[in-house]
């Protein structure tokens, strides 16, 4: 049942049917054409001939005379007829139609009928001139019918043949048009989740089923990055715990090994605390990287100005014995945008703290909101150490840290600029960065306005 199913069955069956449809629907047509055209003809020449023949004939002394040119040319046309006076006598015969039981048809009158030998005939009445004399006319409609019924019996004949020609025409076509669609079939199947590499490549004319191909390859390409991103955010994170995990049971059995006298006790167990902090704030970062992942719901007017002007203030009183953080801002502009607050404040957060762990005490750190043609810019500057340009295009990455041991004594665990840039992706922004190693580093924010409804 599953082969008669396929697309190719359908579209073979739907092309022998609409094919059916048309040659039925051309075939009656040409048939209704063809009798009307016929009957038409028969009736010119059976109103011509009684014509002719009441200009012909002549009355004699109460005698009809028919010339005999003029039945020779009746004969001819295969027509026969007859003269009746007013009182329905037969006054003259002309042709077989005095072997033919006479039919009674008045002025314009046509008729058809069968004789006695089921011939199908057409009779045409036409009266002579002032008098009460009728002239009927007939010919034959054996020729006419037989005619049609040999149009329909060839097209009886030719229409299966014509049908069956569609289909194996259908079939090849079909053939030919899906067989690009069996090679992405097959090597579909092939791809699975430990060869995400192949491609299907599809070469040929640029039409539907190689644009279908290069669909197909492009979200290949998108599931091959998502899985070597989760992947590597599973192999770093389960990195990123086994450390502290390890460290914590080292702490347990070397506690649980002899004897500690209280003090050492207090310090093991401090040890084991700062492991138990660092596995929290990983699980907690972690969390809130997957819920940047997850789309906005509903977005609120938030002012660009007042949330950097807060989030300026809080970190320029956490760290002002250090630190010098100024915010420059577009005095008397709107600067309204339709975001989520909460989200925003984690972006510029985590940007301002990472700034605060990499420059040098006693330096300043300034963010700058300026308004473009588009969207908002923040630029949020500072004079720390720089990241090499080896790094630059990898900071965004999960877990990336440019130096490991500074990463772990600042409590950095290489999450923060992914959230920061997943935060700006969501709101239809983006981060960049310039930096000089040992000179400082400049990251960019770009958001769209928007219009609150």
């Amino acid at each position: 049942m599953r082969k008669f199913n396929t697309l190719r069955v359908r579209l073979v069956l739907w092309t022998v049917l609409i094919n059916a449809v048309l040659l039925i629907a051309l075939g009656s047509g040409g048939w209704i054409w063809l009798r009307r055209v016929q009957n038409q003809e028969l009736n010119d020449t059976l109103k011509l001939t009684a014509a002719q023949l009441a200009a012909a004939v002549d009355l004699v002394d109460g005698q009809v005379i028919v010339p005999a040119s003029d039945t020779a040319t009746l004969l001819e046309r295969g027509v026969f007829g007859w003269v009746v006076d007013n009182t329905g006598e037969v006054r003259a015969t002309i042709g077989r139609a005095s072997t033919i039981l006479r039919p009674v048809v008045t002025q314009g009158q046509l008729l058809d009928m069968q004789l006695d030998t089921n011939e199908p005939i057409r009779v045409y009445g036409f009266q002579l001139g002032e008098s009460k004399s009728i002239v009927e006319v007939g010919i034959s409609r054996q020729s006419m019918e037989q005619a049609a019924q040999r149009g329909l019996l060839a097209f009886v004949i030719i229409m299966p043949v014509v049908l069956v020609l569609s289909a194996l025409g259908g079939l090849f076509l079909s053939s030919r048009a899906l067989s690009p669609i069996a090679a992405i079939t097959t090597q579909a199947r092939r791809i699975e989740r430990d060869n995400l590499t192949e491609r299907l490549s599809l070469s040929g004319p640029r039409d539907e089923v190689r644009e279908l191909a290069q669909t197909f390859d492009e979200m290949l390409d998108r599931l091959q990055s998502a899985f070597e991103t989760e992947q590597r955010f599973t192999s770093d994170a389960s990195h990123e715990l086994r450390t502290p995990l390890g460290l914590l049971k080292a702490q347990i059995s070397l506690a649980l090994s002899r004897p500690r006298d209280a003090a050492a006790l207090t310090q093991m167990m401090q040890a084991m605390e700062g492991d138990v902090d660092r596995m929290t704030r990983l699980v907690e970062t972690m969390l809130s990287l997957a819920r940047t992942e997850v789309p906005l719901s509903s977005l609120v007017e938030v002012d660009l100005t007042e949330l950097l002007s807060a989030l300026v203030g809080q970190m320029q009183s956490a760290h002002s014995a250090h630190r010098k953080i100024s915010l420059e801002a577009p005095p008397m502009l709107n600067t309204n945008v339709m975001d989520d607050p909460d989200r925003l404040t984690q972006l510029f957060m985590n940007l301002l703290d990472n700034a605060v762990k990499y420059s040098l005490e006693g330096t300043s750190i300034h963010v700058c909101l300026s308004e473009q043609e588009l969207g908002w810019s923040i630029a949020i500057t500072d004079q720390g150490i720089g990241i090499a340009s080896e790094h630059l295009s990898h900071i965004f990455e999960r877990f990336y840290r440019t130096d490991t041991s500074r990463a772990r004594q600042t409590g950095g665990i290489g999450l923060g600029l992914p959230i920061a840039q997943a935060i700006a992706k969501q709101h239809g922004g983006r981060i960049t960065v310039q930096s000089v190693l040992h000179k400082g580093s400049t990251f960019n924010v770009w958001l769209p306005k928007r219009i609150s409804c």
